[in-house]
């Protein structure tokens, strides 16, 4: 994250990876007007994908200014990098605000009466790619005290100050089908490109802190699964990891001290959605909207 103050203005960025697909970015927080902050989005000069922006009625220049305003994004053509720039005045205390991002699921698993194809009672007998829990270890290279790995616990010590200045993570029991792919930001040296398990990403022996690291699931079954875990920035409680969305600490400098990270199969395939209004009974539905806050 950068800031900078310009006309009495205060300008802070950052950015965050998205694969190919469709997402809705979304300004989910209501701050007073006195203290209102604007978030502006545009394609950044990473990654070799290209983003289209479709703004909301009401929104204009890509900037989302209140609660509710919207953006649908299309990235394509390879993985894409999004610039988030807030707005604000530099002399008042502002409270975080919140752009969310959903990713628009285009697969089957939308319809209604979607199943999961059954395989035969002799593959399911013999399948050594049925979803179980990842066995994760990871390896973190760690400020004044080396290389340390663990076994589906913590790297690191959440209340310390100590840098976690790189990290790798094997996942020993991998299926085909999915795989986790993580990126870091060091400071000053901006966002590192995207790498798989059993890679390296950050550095060793260089002083450098990590100030952002992102965590998503890849590949044909990644929906069968789900990403869990947080990440913890020094003198900054901990932080949900959200798949696919970058996380930081709050003023974008504070250097990572900790990780945790899991794996686990889905159990639940499809959410609620509201009926059609051509259906009977006319019986009123609550989607349960759990989105990505970046």
């Amino acid at each position: 994250m950068q800031s900078q103050t310009l006309d009495g203005l205060k300008i802070t960025s950052r950015v965050t990876l998205l694969e190919p697909g469709m997402y809705i970015f979304r300004y989910a927080s209501q701050p007073i007007a006195e203290r209102s902050v604007c978030i502006a989005l545009q394609q950044a000069p990473l990654g070799k994908g290209v983003i289209d922006f479709f703004p909301a009625e009401g929104v204009s220049k890509n900037m989302l200014t209140k609660l509710g305003d919207c953006i649908i994004g299309r990235v394509k053509s390879g993985v894409a990098t999004v610039l988030i720039t807030e707005y604000y005045l530099a002399d008042m205390q502002v409270d975080p605000v919140d752009l969310r991002i959903d990713r628009i699921d285009t697969s089957a698993a939308i319809m209604r009466n979607f199943m999961p194809a059954s395989p035969a009672p002799e593959a399911v007998a013999f399948s050594r790619t049925a979803p179980t829990r990842a066995v994760l270890k990871l390896t973190g290279h760690i400020e004044n005290h080396g290389d340390a790995s663990v076994m589906d616990e913590c790297l690191g010590d959440e209340r310390g100050s100590a840098r976690l200045e790189g990290f790798s993570i094997v996942w020993d029991n991998k299926p085909s089908g999915v795989d986790l792919a993580y990126t870091s930001t060091i400071a000053g040296a901006g966002p590192s490109q995207k790498v798989l398990t059993g890679s390296f990403t950050g550095a060793r022996n260089k002083g450098a802190s990590l100030v952002a690291v992102g965590f998503g699931l890849t590949g044909p079954d990644r929906s069968h699964y789900e990403l869990t875990g947080y990440v913890v920035f020094a003198g900054s409680a901990p932080q949900a990891i959200v798949n696919e969305q970058m996380l930081f600490g709050p003023s974008g400098t504070e250097p990572l001290v900790a990780i945790q990270l899991s794996i686990t199969p889905k159990t639940e395939i499809n959410a609620l959605r509201h009926k059609s209004l051509r259906e009977k009974p006319a019986i009123t539905q609550t989607d349960s909207n759990i989105g990505q806050m970046a």
